[in-house]
């Protein structure tokens, strides 16, 4: 089963990256809700008593960026809320028009699933979100461990609203700013590529083990290879691309 509205951003194992587009997309969820006798989706039905099937729809219809890491076809694993602010302003000088400030997002929550957290999706996915959306990215943790994750981990910074045009109410904010946010997926891919790119690392370590143990290497599996390599060089860091692109070229495709 393949989810109707979802725009696959990205794909990490078996684990799909996108955007849910439509309410209906999140009827064809399986979002499994922490109960009793059940570790599950729980901190806005604990806060706020809200059906998460009403909260995703609802944040579609008000014009949110909805992003999601689904499992399979159809198991939610994660989601990232991102509602706009502000328009990116764009000055004309001597007939060339530049942008002069980016538009900025709102994170206005962002949750994994309790069983799948500590393992970087929730990172992945902000990641992922924040280079689709090309945008200065501000949001207000509401524990100091969230506040922690988002210095430390994401690199935000304490958000000066004068500097934004944003209203004073912004001023405890944190912001992600604009070009930084832009190249988290790339920082991050040199950082965990075996997180970002499973595919591509795993095919890698398999060709240079049977290589260095003198075992023969197939046309087929090479060409396999390049292709995932090609798909994901805007993502590897200079190192690891000219140590594949030196692999490669050891042989005759």
């Amino acid at each position: 089963m393949s989810i109707e509205g979802l725009s696959i951003l990205h794909m990490a194992g078996h684990v799909s990256y996108g955007l849910l587009e439509t309410g209906s997309s999140v009827d064809q969820l399986n979002i499994d809700i922490g109960h009793a006798n059940n570790v599950g989706f729980n901190y806005f039905h604990n806060k706020f008593g809200m059906p998460y099937d009403f909260l995703l729809k609802s944040s579609i219809s008000s014009g949110h960026s909805l992003f999601v890491a689904i499992q399979g076809s159809e198991h939610l694993l994660g989601f990232a809320r991102f509602e706009k602010i502000s328009d990116e302003t764009e000055k004309t000088y001597r007939g060339k028009t530049n942008i002069v400030n980016y538009s900025v997002h709102l994170l206005r929550s962002i949750e994994i699933h309790p069983a799948h957290r500590h393992v970087g999706i929730g990172r992945l996915l902000f990641a992922i979100a924040v280079k689709n959306l090309e945008t200065n990215v501000i949001t207000l943790p509401d524990n100091p461990g969230a506040a922690r994750f988002f210095k430390d981990k994401l690199k935000f910074k304490r958000l000066n609203p004068n500097n934004n045009g944003l209203s004073p109410r912004y001023k405890d904010y944190l912001i992600l700013p604009y070009p930084r946010a832009k190249d988290t997926l790339k920082v991050m891919a040199g950082s965990y590529p075996r997180m970002v790119m499973p595919e591509l690392i795993g095919r890698y370590e398999a060709l240079k083990f049977k290589y260095n143990m003198g075992k023969s290497i197939s046309k087929e599996e090479l060409r396999d290879f390049q292709q995932l390599f090609e798909n994901s060089r805007e993502l590897l860091d200079n190192k690891l691309m000219d140590e594949m692109d030196s692999f490669l070229k050891g042989f005759e495709i």
